[in-house]
């Protein structure tokens, strides 16, 4: 098991050696962003078709390992090789005077914006820091190569707890419903239940290999453990047990080598639909254990080494090791209606060197999207081709509900009347953008809202993106999407 670390560790940091100074300057300037140059994989439609490279933080002294928001995305903790754990607070920032906006383009007062000095520096790991994970009172675990789990807050700074083990702590999970028990995964082949408040182990399970990956089901009853060899093992808790109910390897009936299991995500408050990334360069869709939906990278594309869904679920963004930065359309409706697992390769991708993570913001911020609807009433205000960029954007559009078929099987009518565009029944949100004149029925901005007859709102998600980057080089960076929708 040491020696798979090892062997891990050791190619990583061999990627790592590819000199970064070559990329172009593309966060030179305070305030100022730089597009950068999006590629589609058979699609019909480009979602991302304006993204900035927007801020540059130097955050660590070596490989950033992990990185991950909290609960209501106000903070940021990130770890790696320097031992010591960040935390980071989310700020909006005015922007600006810019000359970036045109018809497809929209760029807000007001953007997504992370505080160029870390809120916390934790130190006292001996090792690297593997793992990080956020409970929703704002605790925070983090796993390390020294052999513990160490436990703190946003408002403090100090330790509050350690966990030993007997090895490698590769990946930490608090239960989403009750903080007051995490779950751990080892090198040593064990995960554990613990205590937070008894600083003990309440329940372990021996899944006999290097544990890689490790998630609660949203109901806390159960959890996924991933291994090295591809294996997905199954539990629940049952009065005072845990069961092994199910193990599975994804690599089905071809056996290769190179399957580890990077990460594992369930849909929000969906205990049946899960996501697992692994080393095969796939990333699976499983309801309960049957595998309906695989995504897969760019040919030779080898590991997907993390995935995240963005907070709407509609779209899910991952990294791969040649570091290629992809967006995917996720889509329920279709997935549900599919009859048999499909394999799709369509998706959105730009690359940038030496990215070892890359998660979306998941939070929401009613003053950014007062910030966005402003921008839009400005830019219909002032604009001298209004009824030509209304025109552009009524033939652009088409229904969310289909955006996935359209790279698929079904080549369905890209234009759609109002009445037949997705309703999301959302609860109204503090400031929603009221209807600008009236032709507001035909522009619907991506990542605005408008309450329309059912009293429901029209929701687009990929105006507005954030896409957050960790890099071998130690830097955290972000990169935001203000592009319209278009066809190919």
């Amino acid at each position: 098991m040491m020696h798979w670390w090892k062997h891990f560790v050791k190619k990583m940091k061999k990627n790592r050696g590819t000199k970064l100074s070559n990329e172009p300057k593309l966060f030179s300037q305070e305030g100022t962003m730089s597009g950068m140059k999006i590629e589609q994989y058979k699609k019909r439609f480009m979602e991302c078709t304006a993204v900035y490279a927007v801020q540059e933080i130097c955050a660590h002294d070596g490989l950033i390992w992990t990185m991950k928001f909290s609960a209501d995305g106000q903070y940021l903790a990130s770890g790696g090789e320097d031992r010591i754990v960040c935390i980071w607070r989310k700020e909006s920032r005015v922007l600006g005077r810019t000359n970036l906006s045109s018809t497809s383009v929209v760029i807000p007062e007001r953007i997504f914006h992370i505080e160029e000095q870390p809120l916390k520096k934790f130190h006292g790991h001996a090792g690297d820091v593997l793992d990080v994970a956020w409970s929703t009172t704002n605790h925070i675990l983090s796993s390390s190569m020294d052999k513990t789990v160490r436990i703190w807050h946003v408002d403090s700074d100090k330790c509050l707890g350690v966990f030993y083990h007997s090895n490698y702590v590769t990946c930490v999970q608090f239960n989403p419903v009750d903080n007051n028990y995490f779950i751990s995964g080892s090198i040593d082949g064990k995960v554990r239940i613990w205590g937070v408040h008894d600083r003990r182990v309440v329940d372990w399970a021996n899944v006999q290999d290097v544990v890689t990956a490790v998630c609660y089901q949203p109901n806390g009853k159960g959890f996924i453990v991933g291994s090295v060899s591809g294996n997905c093992h199954f539990y629940e808790k049952s009065g005072n047990e845990i069961l092994l109910n199910a193990k599975i390897d994804i690599r089905g009936q071809k056996k290769s080598s190179g399957n580890k299991i990077t990460g594992i995500q369930f849909l929000k408050n969906e205990s049946q639909r899960v996501m697992i990334t692994s080393e095969d360069s796939k990333i699976r869709i499983l309801d309960g254990l049957e595998v309906v939906h695989i995504y897969r990278g760019l040919p030779k594309s080898k590991t997907q080494m993390s995935a995240s869904f963005t907070s709407s679920g509609r779209h899910i963004i991952s990294v791969g090791e040649n570091c290629h930065i992809y967006v995917w359309n996720y889509d329920e409706l279709y997935i549900q209606t599919s009859k048999q697992a499909k394999s799709v390769r369509s998706c959105e991708h730009f690359f940038f060197q030496g990215v070892s993570v890359a998660l979306p913001w998941s939070g929401v911020d009613t003053e950014l999207d007062s910030s966005a609807c402003a921008s839009f009433q400005s830019r219909l205000q002032t604009h001298d081709h209004l009824e030509a960029s209304l025109r552009v954007w009524d033939s652009e559009r088409f229904s969310l509900a289909n955006w996935f078929s359209m790279d698929g099987s079904s080549r369905s009518s890209i234009t759609w009347p109002e009445e037949k565009l997705p309703l999301w029944d959302l609860p109204p949100a503090e400031h929603d953008c009221q209807p600008f004149n009236n032709h507001s029925d035909h522009l619907q901005p991506p990542q605005l809202h408008k309450h329309n007859s059912h009293g429901s709102r029209i929701l687009s998600t990929t105006w507005g993106l954030v896409i957050l980057t960790a890099g071998w080089d130690g830097m955290i960076r972000t990169f935001h999407n203000y592009g319209l929708p278009v066809r190919i």
